[in-house]
């Protein structure tokens, strides 16, 4: 099946940091309650639709327990996650970005949420799910100078990122993914406009997480009242002119990296958008470009 190993196709020449991969935000929520779910599908699932980024946030209970947040919100054992990883593992050659980390603090007012980790338990589960000494990509002095060819000749099929290197086989390469609570709650014609702006300030050489998601936000033009899926069924009307407004540019067609959004295992539709501006950045393998052209049409 082409999106579970799309990457083959492109020219063993072409950084890792210049590919554009569709990923995915809070990419480990399915089977949350509706306020916090991003994801209906499967770690597994949302790869099998092209996905190769996952944005896997966790925090530890009172408990010590290990598990999938979002925010106040519980979600699954990290168990269960990690066991999904485990499955890419074993089935594709794909190469994943996965961005570990402890849900962040969260400030309302004068109060601050601060959530708490297990460092020990999650490196336990780097160590039994993810095979970290054969798969995972580490020491990488300089990520925008790798290539896909460099990462297939090396048999990595991750790099685990972590700002803080908190975890063992983890990588604090830069990752540029800013997000701001109004910017995100803008009406979503301002908003599609609004984070382009993200590709022209990055110049590092790091990965580029283009986040495509609105976002419920008190006090914003969009307000809170609508659910991740009620936003990601608004927005899904204007991805193709965000993509477009991207292809039309060059700085921003050569800068567009991981794309991300929510819901991305409900069909191709983002997926195969995302996937077409590697045929405008010349980098799919020239004899494959038609077959490439024909399954993302």
């Amino acid at each position: 099946m082409f999106y579970s190993n799309w990457m083959s196709y492109i020219k063993d020449d072409t950084k890792i940091t210049k590919i554009a991969m569709p990923g995915s935000h809070n990419s480990a929520t399915m089977g949350m309650n509706k306020f916090a779910r991003c994801q209906g599908g499967s770690l597994y699932d949302q790869a099998m639709h092209g996905v190769r980024m996952f944005d896997i946030r966790l925090k530890a209970t009172k408990k010590g327990e290990l598990i999938v947040a979002h925010g106040l919100i519980n979600g699954m054992p990290a168990e269960q996650a990690f066991e999904n990883l485990q499955r890419l593992l074993d089935t594709t050659n794909e190469f994943f970005v996965i961005s570990l980390q402890t849900y962040m603090n969260q400030g309302f007012g004068p109060v601050t949420l601060r959530y708490k980790s297990n460092t020990a338990e999650t490196n336990r589960l780097i160590r039994k799910y993810l095979s970290p000494e054969k798969y995972a990509l580490t020491d990488v002095e300089d990520i925008g100078t790798l290539t896909i060819g460099d990462i297939r000749r090396s048999g990595k099929k991750y790099i685990l990122l972590n700002a803080n290197k908190e975890y063992d086989f983890s990588s604090d390469v830069l990752m540029y993914g800013p997000w701001n609570p109004t910017v995100f709650g803008y009406k979503p014609e301002k908003f599609i406009k609004e984070i382009q702006k993200y590709l022209l300030e990055f110049e590092d050489s790091g990965f580029h997480w283009l986040q495509t998601q609105q976002t419920p936000n008190p006090g914003t033009e969009n307000g809170w009242l609508k659910w991740p899926d009620d936003l990601d069924e608004i927005i899904r009307g204007y991805f193709p002119q965000l993509i477009s407004d991207i292809a039309a540019d060059p700085v921003m067609l050569e800068r567009a990296n991981i794309i991300a959004g929510d819901f991305m295992s409900r069909d191709n539709f983002k997926t195969n958008l995302i996937l077409r501006l590697n045929l405008l950045k010349g980098i799919v393998k020239d004899e494959l470009v038609e077959e490439y052209t024909n399954f993302i049409r």
